[in-house]
C-alpha cells in the first residue's frame, strides 16, 4: 500500500535531498535509451509495488526511515537484496524478522546499499570499484565472475546481481541475491587477521606503519591520510626469498642499528613503499601511469598493464628492462574501513640509481608500434592522426600529427630514420596545433640538462618548453632560424651558445648542410623530484604562420656528465661517436 508523506516528513526529505544535492556537485546525469524507462514509480513505490521480491526489504527502509528520501526526487543507485537475500540474511545472523536486528545496523546496511547522486548502469560495472560511494561512504567494486556456463556481474564479490538497471523516476536499481556487508576493519586489522601475512604485518608494527593504517577514514582527523592503499606480501612471497622470520627481512633491509621507524633506515623506507596515501582499486592503479607513497624520499610505484597483468615497476632504465612485480589480481581489491588490499606476487622495493641518461625517439609511440608495416619500415608513414595517443597529446580542432619513417634515399637524416611530423605548428590561430605534451620514459630522479632535437625548416613559430608544468629556462624563438651559426665550433663553445650535433654527416652532404639541418637546442635544466614518467610540454610563441613541421627525439643528460658523447645518432638506430 502506498504511503503519504506528511507536511513535516516531506520538509525532512526536501531537506534531505538538498543536502545530498550539496555535497555532491559535481554528479553528472545518465542517459538510458537502450533500457526500459518507468518514470511513474520511485523507487520506494516500486519496491512496494512489488512486495514478492522486495517486501522484506522495504520494511528496512520503513524501520530505518529511508523509505521517505528514497521516493524523493534525487538520483540514486540501489542495490537492492531480494526476499531471499534478506532471509539468507537473517537466518546467518539467528533472526527471524527484520525487526529483530538494531537498528542503526540496519541503518548501515541501507546505507552501503545506497549510492547518492549518481545513476550507475551496468554499463559501468569494471574490475574494480564503482565512480561513486556509497551513502556509508565505503565504495563499491564490481566484476564478472563465471558460473559455469555463463557469466554474471557480481558486487564486492559477495553477491550475484541478478537484474540489472531497472529504470525509476528518481534513479536506477540493480536487483542482488545476498546482502552486501560493509568493512568493518582498517587495513591494519585486514593485514593483521590473514595469516598468510603474518611477516608483513610484523614489520608493519615494527615500523610504525600498523598505526598509520590502523585509523578509520571516518574518524581520522588528518583528511589527506585517511585513506591508505597496501601491496602486502605474504609469507610464501618471502619463503622463495629465503626469508621466513621478520629479523630476517629486517637483515636484508635494514640499515641502521637504532630504530626501526627511523625514516633514514632501509628497512622502514621499504615499508613505506609498500602504502600509498590514496584508495586505489586495481582500475584506479591503470588509470595512471604513477603513484606516490609514504617513503620519505617521494619514491613511487610505476604500473603497466601487460594482456590481463598488472606490472608494478616494471621500468626501462639506461637500457635495461626491469621485470618488476605482479599483482595477484583475484586476491586484490580488499576493502577496509580507510582503504584497499592488493597481494603481489614478489617483492616490491625501491631501486636506488644514480642519475641516468634517457636518448628518447619522440616516435616512439605505443600505438606507432602496433602498425608493424609502418613502424620504423623504411618509406612507410601512417595516417594523419588527429586524436591524442597514449602518452603524446595535442589541441586537435584542426591541427593533425602523423608517424613518417624516410625512405633509405632521403636526404634528412634522424634517429631511427623516423620522426613526427605536424601539420603546421604556430601559436595563433587555435585552429592549428599550438602544443603538445608528452609522458616521457621513466627518468631517475636527479639534475638534468634537457636536449629538443628538430629539423629546421620553413616554421617561423618558435617554441617555449616545459616539465612537469614548470617553464624551462631557454626559448626557441624561431624554429627557421634558431641553428648553428658557426657549425665548424667545437662542441664545448657550441653548448656555450645552447645548441648541439646530435646527427653524423654522411658523404653525400656538405658539413654546413647536416648540421644546418638537424639542430639540438638546448631546452633547459631541470631537477627531476622524482624516479617517475613525467610531462615534457612543448608551446608554440610568435605568431607567423608555420608550415610542416618536425620533431626527432630529447635527451635527459645528467648535469654533471658529458653533454657532447656520444655525439652521433645514426639512421639505422645505433649510436656513436
Amino acid at each position: 500500500m502506498k504511503k503519504s508523506l506528511t507536511k513535516s516528513s516531506l520538509i525532512w526529505v526536501i531537506a534531505l535531498s538538498c543536502a545530498i544535492t550539496a555535497f555532491f556537485p559535481g554528479c553528472k546525469k545518465t542517459e538510458y535509451p537502450l533500457v526500459p524507462i518507468n518514470q511513474t514509480l520511485n523507487i520506494t513505490s516500486y519496491l512496494e509495488a512489488n512486495p514478492s521480491q522486495f517486501s522484506l526489504f522495504d520494511q528496512i527502509l520503513q524501520r530505518t526511515g529511508y523509505d521517505g528520501f528514497l521516493n524523493a526526487y534525487g538520483a540514486y543507485t540501489v542495490f537492492a537484496p531480494n526476499n531471499d537475500a534478506v532471509n539468507l540474511y537473517l537466518k546467518s545472523r539467528g533472526k527471524t524478522s527484520v525487526n529483530d536486528i538494531n537498528v542503526d545496523t540496519l541503518k548501515d546496511l541501507v546505507r552501503f546499499h545506497v549510492i547518492l547522486g549518481d545513476t550507475i548502469t551496468s554499463t559501468y560495472f569494471v574490475d574494480g570499484k564503482l565512480r561513486s560511494p556509497t551513502f556509508l561512504g565505503q565504495y563499491l567494486t564490481s566484476s564478472v565472475i563465471n558460473d559455469g556456463s555463463t557469466s554474471s556481474y557480481y558486487i564486492n564479490k559477495q553477491a550475484k546481481v541478478l537484474q540489472t538497471n531497472i529504470i525509476l523516476g528518481n534513479g536506477i536499481m540493480h536487483v542482488i541475491d545476498h546482502v552486501l556487508s560493509p568493512a568493518t576493519q582498517t587495513l591494519a586489522q585486514v593485514i593483521d587477521a590473514n595469516p598468510k601475512y603474518k611477516i608483513f604485518s610484523a614489520a608493519l608494527k615494527a615500523t610504525g606503519f600498523y598505526d598509520t593504517i590502523n585509523v578509520a577514514a571516518n574518524v581520522n582527523t588528518n583528511k589527506a591520510r585517511n585513506y591508505f592503499t597496501v601491496f602486502a606480501q605474504t609469507d610464501s612471497v618471502y619463503a622463495t626469498m629465503g626469508i621466513t622470520t621478520l629479523a630476517q627481512l629486517q637483515a636484508k633491509y635494514a640499515t641502521t642499528t637504532n630504530s626501526l621507524r627511523n625514516p633514514a633506515d632501509g628497512f622502514y623506507l621499504y615499508m613505506s613503499y609498500h602504502i600509498m596515501p590514496e584508495n586505489s582499486y586495481l582500475t584506479d592503479i591503470l588509470s595512471k601511469p604513477s603513484h606516490a607513497t609514504l617513503s620519505p624520499n617521494q619514491d613511487v610505484i610505476t604500473d603497466v598493464l601487460q594482456v590481463q597483468n598488472i606490472q608494478l615497476d616494471y621500468d626501462l632504465i639506461n637500457g635495461v628492462q626491469y621485470p618488476g612485480v605482479s599483482v595477484d589480481r583475484p586476491n586484490s581489491n580488499v576493502p577496509s574501513t580507510n582503504g584497499v588490499l592488493h597481494r603481489i606476487l614478489g617483492d616490491l622495493y625501491i631501486k636506488i640509481f644514480p642519475p641516468t641518461r634517457v636518448d628518447w625517439d619522440l616516435a616512439d609511440q605505443p600505438e606507432f608500434r602496433k602498425l608493424t608495416s609502418v613502424f620504423r619500415r623504411a618509406g612507410q608513414s601512417s595516417t594523419a592522426l588527429t586524436s591524442p595517443l597514449t602518452n603524446m597529446s595535442w589541441n586537435n580542432s584542426a591541427g593533425t600529427v602523423q608517424y613518417i619513417c624516410q625512405s633509405t634515399t632521403s636526404g634528412t637524416y634522424y634517429w631511427w630514420n623516423d620522426c613526427i611530423s605536424l601539420s603546421s605548428w604556430r601559436s595563433t590561430p587555435t585552429s592549428q596545433i599550438n602544443d603538445m605534451t608528452f609522458t616521457t620514459p621513466t627518468i631517475i630522479k636527479g639534475k638534468y640538462k634537457i636536449w629538443f632535437m628538430y629539423q629546421r625548416g620553413s616554421a617561423n613559430s618558435g617554441v617555449q618548453f616545459f616539465f612537469d608544468g614548470a617553464p624551462m629556462q631557454n626559448v626557441i624563438p624561431n624554429l627557421n632560424t634558431a641553428y648553428y651559426a658557426t657549425p665548424a665550433d667545437s662542441g664545448p663553445v657550441m653548448e656555450s651558445k645552447g645548441f648541439k650535433r646530435y646527427t653524423e654527416a654522411p658523404s653525400s652532404l656538405t658539413f654546413n648542410n647536416i648540421y644546418n639541418t638537424n639542430i639540438g637546442f638546448l631546452a633547459g635544466v631541470v631537477t627531476v623530484p622524482t624516479t617517475d614518467h613525467h610531462t615534457f610540454k612543448i608551446v608554440a610563441i610568435g605568431s607567423a604562420v608555420a608550415a610542416v613541421q618536425v620533431f626527432d627525439m630529447v635527451q635527459f643528460i645528467p648535469y654533471d656528465q658529458d653533454q657532447e658523447s656520444p655525439r652521433y645518432f645514426r639512421r639505422d638506430g645505433s649510436i656513436g661517436n
